[in-house]
């Protein structure tokens, strides 16, 4: 079974990682913004969107936007704050590796900062490529391990098994991101052939790459302002989107399918919902209580988060 980076382990507030990374964040949300520019559709999924950090590149294009989280703290801390804002938006801690969604149900979703906390991502692509509907849009965030630095620094070193495309598991004791010091976390970063391989293999093609954050260093953030540091990125996403240099890199991708099946309209929540243990219709005993009719499986609202993590 793979581990899961379980943020309410340590009551890890995930927000407090993001205060010294304005220019990251505004990066990100550009990008973002670019990406889906033309897009419009129902269903949205937002993996791994904790507080509701990018909910605003998505939520005037998709009419029904849902942010999955394992943190079930985190997601009840915040509901509050982020459905004053945003009404329609929908908040549910499930476990990315099992979505408690229906096949074909999701019209467009995506996961920007998570793909290093997953063990095996094989698994994920398969799960998300399960509920994403044909011609479904589907953005792909990675951490890159062919990043400029790490390049230079490995043949530097003369360690040229760095380049072959397997993950590379990054030391934890640089990084304790939700996790306390001295605790091993789950920290990977992905060579570029090995994500679009695997994505490609469960039915994404992918329609757009562009790399983020090129000028991510404590040095230039010490001098110059977020927003100068914007102004540039924004030339180097265009210049550059065909390197493989910068240490995030994004990927639009679009979801085929072989199927004949008319693509449904799902009008409520309780409709693309299903049980994540074995993908089987649920009944709504209440408006915060649900079984699987099939393995009789539980589920309840906690706090006004539906709690569908299972292991």
């Amino acid at each position: 079974m793979a581990k899961i980076s379980n943020y309410d382990m340590f009551d890890y507030d995930y927000s407090t990682y993001w205060k010294k990374r304005e220019y990251e964040n505004l990066a990100e949300k550009h990008l973002l913004n670019k990406m889906l520019d033309s897009e419009k559709g129902f269903w949205f999924l937002d993996i791994g969107g904790s507080y509701g950090r990018l909910t605003s590149t998505y939520y005037d294009k998709y009419s029904h936007p849902v942010i999955v989280d394992y943190s079930l703290k985190t997601l009840q801390k915040n509901r509050e704050i982020l459905l004053n804002k945003y009404k329609n938006l929908e908040i549910i801690a499930a476990n990315a590796y099992k979505l408690p969604f229906k096949a074909n149900s999701i019209d467009a979703g995506l996961m920007v900062r998570v793909l290093h906390h997953i063990e095996k991502p094989e698994e994920y692509f398969k799960e998300i490529s399960r509920v994403i509907s044909n011609d479904g849009i589907y953005i792909q965030e990675y951490a890159n391990k062919m990043h400029i630095k790490a390049v230079l620094r490995s043949i530097f070193k003369l360690n040229f098994d760095f380049f072959d495309t397997k993950p590379y598991k990054q030391p934890t004791h640089h990084n304790n991101e939700g996790v306390k010091e001295g605790v091993e976390g789950i920290f990977f970063n992905f060579h570029p052939q090995y994500i679009e391989k695997n994505l490609e293999k469960v039915g994404f093609t992918i329609e757009n790459k562009i790399g983020c954050s090129f000028l991510r260093s404590q040095f230039l953030k010490k001098i110059f302002n977020p927003d100068l540091l914007l102004f540039f990125e924004k030339i180097l996403q265009i210049t550059l989107s065909w390197s493989n240099i910068s240490p995030s890199i994004f990927l639009k991708t679009k979801h085929t399918t072989k199927t004949n099946e008319e693509p449904k309209m799902y009008e409520s929540l309780e409709d693309i919902l299903a049980c994540p243990k074995c993908k089987k219709d649920l009944k709504f005993d209440t408006s915060e209580s649900a079984h699987c009719k099939a393995c009789h499986s539980k589920y309840t609202k906690e706090n006004g988060v539906w709690d569908f993590r299972v292991e």
